[in-house]
Parts: C-alpha cells; sequence; structure tokens
C-alpha cells in the first residue's frame, strides 16, 4: 500500500518457467527468468476492483505492459 486510504498500491513480481519440445520430448530446457513492477489503483473499495498496471520484462529483451482491471491473484 503506498497510500493510507488504500487508493495507491504497489507491487514487484518474479517468476522463473521452462519448457519441453512435447511431443517430440519430454525433456526440459534451461530455466527463463522473468519479473517486473505494478501499480494498483483502487477503483471501487466495497468490491475491492483494482486498475492494475504492470511493466514485466525477460531475457533477451523481451517486455511488455499489461493491463487488468480486476485482481490477478
Amino acid at each position: 500500500m503506498l497510500l493510507n486510504n488504500g487508493l495507491l498500491g504497489g507491487v514487484v513480481f518474479a517468476n522463473m518457467q521452462t519448457y519441453s519440445d512435447y511431443p517430440n520430448t519430454n525433456q526440459f530446457g534451461k530455466l527463463l527468468p522473468g519479473g517486473g513492477v505494478g501499480l494498483r489503483i483502487k477503483i471501487n473499495k466495497h468490491s475491492n476492483l483494482n486498475l492494475a498496471v504492470d511493466y514485466g520484462f525477460g531475457i533477451g529483451g523481451s517486455q511488455g505492459l499489461f493491463l487488468n482491471l480486476g485482481e490477478v491473484f
């Protein structure tokens, strides 16, 4: 929570994933890290409706801006 009234909040996130070349093989490849930061703006206190604005990045220059109305988790 960035403000005492709950209007603004922030997040920091990280993840790690891998994948296989299914159906050719069931072996997993290397681990791929990612992460990002985000801002939460409370739209409605009674229903806990948030506007989420997140910026994520990964290896190889991958990046993206993500918008969500609601809650992810």
